[in-house]
């Protein structure tokens, strides 16, 4: 009998879809709480919070769907690429958001931190 490999598309799928409900998940035991400590600005700034990770952690499952699917042996190095692709997304990202003053600054960066 053989094993089916999985497919990029399968794995990453997978990464993008527990990221979603990992997103989703702060983004509903912490709207009550933010509300009531910032607002209705903090919960816009904890959606874009949860937002911007939820985007940094799809592109940064990129390298470890690729090498789940090609070479299983390199994945502990995949992981270590996209924990820093993730960062530095993150970062790109973020900055921006805190430098216009559009959202609650201490909202959206421990959003960002949680999610």
């Amino acid at each position: 009998m053989t094993k089916a490999r999985a497919t990029f598309g399968g794995y990453y799928a997978a990464f993008v879809g527990m990221g979603l409900a990992t997103a989703l998940g702060v983004a509903a035991i912490g709207y009550f709480p933010t509300v009531r400590y910032a607002g209705g600005g903090g919960a816009a700034a904890m959606l874009v919070g949860c937002g911007v990770s939820w985007i940094a952690s799809c592109i940064g499952a990129l390298p470890t769907a690729a090498a789940f699917s090609s070479t299983p042996k390199q994945a502990g190095t995949a992981v270590l690429a996209s924990t820093m692709v993730r960062f530095v997304t993150a970062l790109v990202l973020v900055v921006p958001l805190i430098l216009s003053g559009w959202f609650d600054r201490k909202v959206l960066v421990l959003f960002v931190v949680v999610s």
